[in-house]
């Protein structure tokens, strides 16, 4: 059942793109594109994911997931000289759910502009910006909702306005290991309005599917969207009449190298993607650097060049558990009791443990030693070198991975360097003299 799931997914991301609609030409699409490199080397299926700051413009409902605050920063060239930019935060709290934060600005500048006789005129600016407040809460592990307020401006050369408007969103991780989400963006319509035109930000649905494999190592994700927009009745007059326009997306994300090297590639209505992060992790912060690039499939190419994404996020505090450990080279002597390797284990949780877990690996990711217990784990523990089967381990580096199980039966979780174990001294050499 589950590999007929997982198969129906990858189907709905890669395939069937002729027989749907295209997106576009609506007011207000920079708010369905996608915000930061990640997303936009996904196809911008990113419902069903939402496990970082872009929730707040996808799906409100995913920033349950958050177990850091987040902090990030993008820039997207576009077609025709425009640009993007991008601010996204989130912070987690122990009791009150998570809020996010983020902040784009879509537009250009030095635009031609000529006067009924076709004379040049002085070149004019374009901009929307759109500043998004979410809260998002899970009253069960499995299930996150949200909603996100948000206030739009928009500059074309001397006329401009102001409006508010609002999304909601569901997210729920069952069965495992997959996510389904829901959202409304502009559940509450903006209307802006430049000169005598009123602009009505119109109401747009999203679903998101994603499955996570090879213990998270893989992610396929798969979204549509369609505006909700009256039909055009014989008199050329808005009906009571919608007829879905769903817009496909679809994207895979692999860490090549865990925690380190993740490779994107996606697909959607009109541009191919791929994309690439590279991450560095601590045991109290995380950075890293996304990049995405695109190609405008739809025109036939024609557009003639691709445009590049380019964006930066720092993760730190939040809820999180480490282990620092002493001494760095540790040469194992089962003989002395003395002589062991101390681990001090950091944690920050939202609620009470519930059960623990600490595994030991060699650099080949075997398990060699296993810790648990239940309630908190102890604040030091020791190791004298040896495996689960009382034997002296080999040389070389080795690694921990501990996961603790709160009683909302959320887990935070970390691996990362222990030790190098080094029991041989350094090599040297006998000289032998005849005769001695």
């Amino acid at each position: 059942m589950v590999r007929r799931l997982v198969a129906a997914l990858v189907i709905l991301s890669f395939g069937g793109f002729s027989l749907l609609f295209a997106e576009g030409g609506l007011t207000g699409a920079f708010l369905d594109y996608g915000p930061y490199p990640r997303s936009l080397g996904m196809g911008k299926a990113f419902a069903a994911v939402s496990d970082d700051p872009q929730a707040v413009y996808f799906n409100p409902a995913g920033l349950f997931q958050l177990n850091a605050q987040q902090v990030l920063l993008a820039h997207s060239m576009l077609y025709g000289g425009m640009r993007m930019e991008y601010a996204g935060y989130a912070l987690p709290t122990r009791d009150l759910g998570t809020v996010g934060l983020g902040i784009l600005n879509y537009g250009g500048e030095g635009i031609d502009s000529r006067t009924p006789e076709n004379w040049n005129y002085q070149p004019y600016v374009f901009a929307e910006n759109a500043y998004l407040v979410s809260f998002a809460y899970n009253p069960w592990p499995f299930l996150g909702l949200g909603a996100t307020a948000k206030l739009l401006s928009k500059n074309l050369a001397q006329y401009s306005d102001v409006g508010v408007g609002a999304d909601v969103g569901i997210l729920l991780q069952l069965p495992k290991p997959f996510c389904f989400g829901i959202s409304i963006v502009n559940v509450v319509e903006p209307v802006l309005t430049l000169g005598n035109l009123p602009e009505r930000y119109y109401r747009t649905v999203r679903l998101g599917a994603a499955v996570r494999l090879l213990d998270e190592r893989l992610t396929v994700a798969a979204d549509a969207s369609t505006p909700v927009i009256p039909d055009i009745d014989s008199l050329g007059s808005p009906s009571r009449r919608y007829t879905p326009r769903p817009v496909p997306h679809g994207g895979v994300e692999f860490a090549i190298v865990p925690r380190t090297l993740i490779q994107r590639v996606g697909i959607d209505a009109n541009e191919l993607s791929v994309g690439l992060g590279v991450q560095k992790h601590w045991g109290k912060m995380s950075i890293g650097v996304d990049y995405a690039f695109l190609l405008h499939h739809a025109s036939q190419y024609r557009l003639g060049f691709s445009t590049h994404k380019l964006g930066v996020f720092v993760s730190f505090g939040g809820f999180r558990v480490w282990i620092d450990a002493q001494p760095t080279i540790f040469s194992p002597t089962p003989d002395d009791q003395k002589n062991i390797l101390w681990m001090d284990v950091r944690t920050v949780s939202r609620a009470p443990a519930r059960r623990w877990q600490v595994l030991i690996k060699n650099g080949f990711g075997e398990v060699v030693r296993t810790y648990s217990g239940w309630d908190e784990p102890p604040l030091r523990m020791t190791w004298d070198g040896l495996d689960d089967a009382g034997r002296l381990v080999s040389d070389g580096n080795y690694y921990y991975e501990i996961v603790i199980v709160d009683r909302r039966n959320s887990s935070v979780g970390f691996t990362g360097f222990l030790t190098q174990v080094r029991s041989r001294g350094p090599q040297g050499r006998i000289e032998i003299r005849p005769g001695e």
